[in-house]
């Protein structure tokens, strides 16, 4: 009888930063304004158990706007669910 099994492949610390960056600029691209072009620069986050709890440096440009704010945000582990919470 053979028996296989899924192992999740780990991520290294950059390839991790790399996708929830990734994931964040997906979902801003559609969700947020589309008179806005966001462009996220760097990630701060915790891996909690079932979500990692981000904090984002974003680039916003615009007709009327050209700044980088700080978003929050929680990311399943699948980085399949984006939450936005500030």
């Amino acid at each position: 009888m053979l028996a296989a099994g899924c192992t999740q492949k780990r991520l290294s610390q950059a390839q991790l930063e790399n996708m929830l960056m990734k994931t964040m600029n997906d979902y801003l691209d559609k969700t947020g304004n589309k008179n806005v072009k966001f462009t996220v620069k760097e990630v701060i986050f915790y891996p909690e158990k079932e979500f990692y709890r981000c904090e984002f440096r974003v680039n916003m440009q615009g007709n009327t706007i050209d700044t980088i704010g700080i978003m929050a945000a929680t990311i399943s582990k699948d980085f399949n669910t984006v939450k936005r919470r500030q």
